[in-house]
């Protein structure tokens, strides 16, 4: 009795020392031999990077009577493991290296004698790696693997059962969609229908190894909070299987591992006859996504004709070959006449990372309200084969030229500190707009300026502004006239004493005009002197040169200009009447 317990007390720790937290799935299938003989096979994945406990060698399994009787225990020796290659069916996405996945394919041929209510074959094993994300204290938990034999009550014919055709993806990547292809195949013909279901527990750390395994019914895994079946990588995150084809699609949005089961049912004449799981852990990770071909929009979505451009950059990482470009156009404007000729197809030539296909609306001078261009540009994407479509709509605006208007002239005397104001109004085109002014450039960028009395010369100042707006179009003013143009003022003495001083009839501010019509004339009204460009040079002479005698004589002084047409009224008010005393 002693021996027994000591027996069970090694047993027992060596258990809890080969308590192997590296299982991550598995599937369990079989072929019928003919003779009641059948060849299962039971497929194990375990996690090689982090775990150091191996595959078992051998490994148990128990067939099952329908009603759960045992019919016997069988035991398998380790085949020779094989570390899976990392394969990830997007060309452009590289995952990290540091995922190992083993798997060992145990086989054995087996006698299962004819009944009418079949057997069920079952492996269990702890546990799940510790690092399975979804399940409930995956370290303390083992799986059940299953499937079941259908007798001569269901079939008349022995079954073979489906197996799944690829091993599943060894990686996702977080925010990125996978599509695996979960197909079965079934030598039998049977009807195969996929669906998602939970893994199912079997083993624990009171018994690693079950020997034997439990019967049927199996307890689904537990699942941790944010997790379900319809969820199994967690909120956020999306897995679907199409139940006829076996095609999944998965788009993980959490980091880490997680159990999936995957669920294949078998029918024959309409009547199910199997149904069989594989579970698998799933590791998802960050990948390093790399787009081997950009296509950026570039330009506004509504362009005045000849003002802007629209269209796309497209950029690739390969180089090695040419890259043809397909550009398909529509709408109502008409390439070629409304927009600069594009052409069906652009070639990007070897060695060439980078090109810009665009368009530049025309100006035609024509009214047409806003048109239309529906750009679309096909590329081939070399990551999955299929065709990119980039798609962008510009609307095309018909440009109305610039219009000004400015002052035509002014008349200041800056003598007395009388400044200009000088401006212009300017329509049309597309503002805002740049103001420059001539000939003064520093004068400030402004529909209106303010020309100080320093700035201005004696008489005409002719002024200009050119207007350029955001579409590189031009305008510029008239002529705008500022006449530096003071009021004639004139001396009533002159002495002609040949001093030197005040011998000259000086007006002042005559220099404002383009000429000055004098004319003098003595006490009884007569006119002894008459000029139509007085220079300030009359000394008191009469027109013949005699030297006037001294006394009170009267003058006239009429400024002329291109800036005045006067009438009788102007001369009285432009005139400079007066009288002079010339003293000897």
């Amino acid at each position: 009795m002693k021996i027994k317990t000591l027996l069970f007390l090694l047993v027992f720790f060596f258990s809890f020392q080969i308590k192997a937290s590296h299982i991550v799935g598995g599937e369990i299938y079989y072929d019928s031999l003919g003779n009641n003989m059948y060849r299962v096979t039971i497929e194990l994945f375990r996690d090689c990077l982090n775990s150091t406990t191996p595959f078992d060698n051998p490994i148990e399994y128990t067939v099952f009577l329908a009603d759960g009787t045992i019919y016997s225990t069988f035991t398998i020796a380790l085949p020779t493991p094989e570390i899976l290659p990392i394969v990830y069916d997007d060309p452009c996405v590289t995952p990290p290296s540091d995922i190992c996945i083993e798997r060992a394919v145990y086989t054995q041929i087996i006698t299962l004698p004819l009944n009418a209510t079949g057997y069920y074959i079952s492996y269990q094993r702890c546990c799940w790696a510790n690092n399975i994300q979804n399940i409930v204290s995956p370290g303390d938990n083992g799986i059940t693997l299953t499937t079941f034999v259908p007798g001569t009550g269901l079939v008349t014919l022995p079954n073979n059962a489906a197996r799944f055709n690829d091993y599943p993806p060894l990686v996702l990547c977080a925010n990125s969609t996978l599509n695996f292809d979960h197909a079965a195949t079934d030598i039998d013909g049977d009807s195969l229908v996929y669906f998602l279901c939970p893994p199912l527990l079997g083993g624990s750390i009171a018994n690693v190894i079950p020997d034997p395994e439990t019967a049927a019914p199996y307890a689904p895994i537990t699942w941790d909070v944010g997790f379900s079946n319809a969820l199994p990588l967690g909120p956020g995150s999306s897995v679907t299987i199409d139940s006829e084809t076996g095609m999944m699609a998965f788009t993980p949005s959490l980091l880490g591992n997680f159990a999936i089961g995957v669920c294949v049912q078998e029918y024959r004449n309409g009547i199910q006859i199997n149904e069989k799981m594989r579970t698998f852990g799933y590791r998802v990770v960050s990948c390093n996504i790399q787009e081997p071909l950009e296509v950026s929009l570039v330009g506004p979505p509504n362009l005045i004709e000849d003002c802007g451009f629209s269209g796309f950059i497209v950029t690739r990482d390969d180089t090695t070959t040419n890259l043809a470009v397909q550009i398909f156009l529509s709408g109502n404007a008409i390439n070629g006449v409304d927009y600069t000729f594009l052409p069906d197809t652009l070639i990007l030539p070897q060695g060439v990372f980078t090109d810009t296909i665009g368009f530049t609306p025309l100006f035609d001078l024509l009214t047409e309200g806003t048109e239309t261009v529906v750009f679309n540009i096909v590329i081939a994407n070399p990551c999955n084969g299929s065709f990119d479509t980039t798609t962008t709509i510009v609307n095309i605006i018909d440009y109305i030229p610039l219009t000004i208007s400015s002052l035509d002239s002014i008349n200041v005397c800056a003598e007395i500190g009388e400044s200009a104001l000088i401006f212009c109004t300017v329509q049309n085109g597309v503002p805002p707009y740049a103001y420059t002014w001539t000939p003064n450039n520093a004068y400030p960028n402004n529909d209106s300026v303010i020309v100080q009395p320093s700035d201005l010369n004696p008489n005409l100042n002719v002024f200009t502004v050119n207007v350029l707006d955001q579409c590189g179009k031009s305008i510029q003013s008239l002529p705008i006239d500022v006449y530096n143009q003071c009021p004639l003022e004139a001396p009533n003495v002159l002495t002609l004493n040949n001093d030197g001083v005040n011998e000259f009839f000086l007006i002042e501010n005559i220099d404002n005009y383009d000429a000055v019509k004098l004319q003098i004339f003595n006490r009884w009204g007569n006119l002894i002197f008459e000029t139509e460009d007085y220079q300030n040079d009359w000394t008191g002479k009469t027109a013949g040169g005699t030297v006037v005698e001294e006394g009170v004589y009267f003058y006239t002084a009429t400024p002329k200009s291109i800036k005045y047409v006067y009438d009788d009224q102007q001369k009285t008010e432009f005139t400079l009447h007066g009288f002079i005393h010339i003293i000897k």
